[in-house]
């Protein structure tokens, strides 16, 4: 009877490190592989078929670059690496500072207020609330009180136009001791006179 000799290897196959076990006889070599005792040729053609469903060098570089692609999301050339993203924002600390104060100085929105405690107390929106509506008749009583037309010569508005006239009349008041020479239609001049003793 030959001897019997028995060989474990391992395969990297998938990410997966499988095992591999040679029975070879004087006439025959038979392996278990996944578990199944088979020939070697039938394992090698098994173990072949896997790693040609491997992706291959190419195809892996063409999945890289498609990731990359939408990464860069169609960035401009200029901005289409980290390293010159962090150039633009080291160039430009003045401008990120800036927006780091004014985000910190922003006013925190609380759930059920339109404007925070600090600006709008409940203590006035309670005093808001307690005002008495204006009803349409107290408009329409105040509207009463008074005729809102403008006055002319005319037709009385707002004053009388008796009161409009003399007031269009006047054109303004001047002091002084003698009558200006300029004076005008409708100007009071006030005379100033000093007393004699």
């Amino acid at each position: 009877m030959a001897n019997t000799n028995f060989v474990l290897s391992k395969i990297m196959v998938g990410g997966e490190i499988r095992d591999i076990i040679a029975k070879t006889t004087g006439k025959h070599t038979t392996v278990v592989w996944k578990e199944t005792e088979t020939t070697l040729d039938s394992a090698l053609a098994s173990i072949i078929a896997e790693l040609s469903g491997q992706a291959s060098g190419e195809a892996v570089d063409a999945k890289i670059s498609a990731a990359i692609d939408v990464l860069i999301g169609g960035a401009p050339e200029t901005y289409d690496t980290l390293k010159e993203i962090a150039d633009y924002i080291e160039s430009h600390k003045d401008v990120v500072t800036a927006l780091n104060e004014a985000i910190g100085n922003k006013v925190n929105k609380i759930d059920g207020k339109g404007l925070s405690a600090e600006d709008f107390t409940a203590a006035l929106k309670a005093k808001l609330e307690a005002m008495p509506a204006i009803t349409a008749a107290q408009v329409e009583a105040w509207n009463g009180k008074a005729d809102k037309t403008v006055a002319s010569s005319t037709a009385d508005g707002l004053m009388s136009k008796e009161d409009k006239a003399r007031l269009d009349g006047l054109r303004g008041v001047r002091f002084g001791a003698d009558v200006p020479a300029d004076l005008k239609d409708g100007e009071l001049f006030v005379q100033v006179v000093e007393e004699t003793a």
